[in-house]
């Protein structure tokens, strides 16, 4: 598999949850392991919480976290962005929302997008469209969001999901050099 479909797998994966919480049966199906491993503390943290939410987690626990965040997933709550950029910035590049019912700002939206970059990036001009869209647009807020589920999330499930959204961004901002400052 090539890094950028694992990176754009890894998004869907991020963005659908966030878009529902997931079911009884999914929780089962999960293994307690991230599906990448990197030397980020990060990655230690959110794979210890993961362990940790799926031998003390259902499902609805999970509805009742996100419900308690779901302000924080439009991701103009962290004032980076607006959901008038975003569909501006969906309707120069022609993308239509897979979370339709969401708003364009929406975490879940915003992954689908990267998703979308990354396995079509194939030439310069989608890899100077991936770098815009990382700096100028999602990673600024990403950050923001990621720090805000390590300290707001009440669910061990929702607190990986943090620390492991941190991992994804440094992981992507040291494989694409990106110039973003993460603290």
């Amino acid at each position: 598999m090539k890094v950028a479909d694992a990176y754009s797998m890894i998004c869907m994966v991020f963005a659908s949850n966030f878009a529902n919480a997931i079911t009884d049966e999914s929780i089962k199906k999960l293994k307690p392991n991230w599906m990448i491993k990197t030397d980020n503390p990060e990655n230690a943290k959110g794979n210890e919480l993961l362990s940790k939410a799926l031998s003390h987690c259902t499902a609805s626990d999970l509805a009742a976290d996100l419900e308690g965040f779901k302000g924080a997933c439009s991701l103009k709550f962290f004032k980076q962005i607006s959901d008038e950029d975003m569909e501006h910035f969906y309707k120069q590049i022609n993308f239509n929302k897979p979370f339709a019912n969401l708003r364009a700002t929406h975490i879940s939206n915003m992954f689908a997008l990267l998703s979308a970059i990354f396995k079509n990036d194939t030439n310069d001009k989608t890899h100077a469209l991936l770098g815009l869209y990382l700096v100028d647009f999602f990673l600024p807020s990403l950050i923001l969001f990621a720090k805000f589920l390590r300290y707001n999330a009440k669910t061990p499930y929702y607190q990986a999901m943090g620390e492991l959204i941190m991992d994804f961004i440094k992981t992507i901002k040291a494989n694409l050099g990106l110039k973003i400052d993460i603290k």
